[in-house]
């Protein structure tokens, strides 16, 4: 099971590497290590099928 994924920051554009616990799942915060701002990380699917989306925690969503 893949619990590393690479994301894009939605704020400076920086590209990242994140670690996932195998039995999360749902929806968290997180703040990008680079600029600080927060992200909306929404976990989907199982297993080898997991999908990670990021979007910006700002209220500007």
């Amino acid at each position: 099971m893949d619990s590393q994924f690479f994301v894009t920051c939605p704020y400076c554009g920086e590209s990242i590497e994140l670690y996932i616990e195998p039995d999360m799942r749902g929806s968290f915060v997180q703040d990008c290590e680079v600029c600080c701002n927060p992200w909306r990380l929404r976990l989907v699917g199982r297993g080898d099928d997991r999908y990670l989306d990021v979007s910006r925690a700002d209220g500007s969503e």
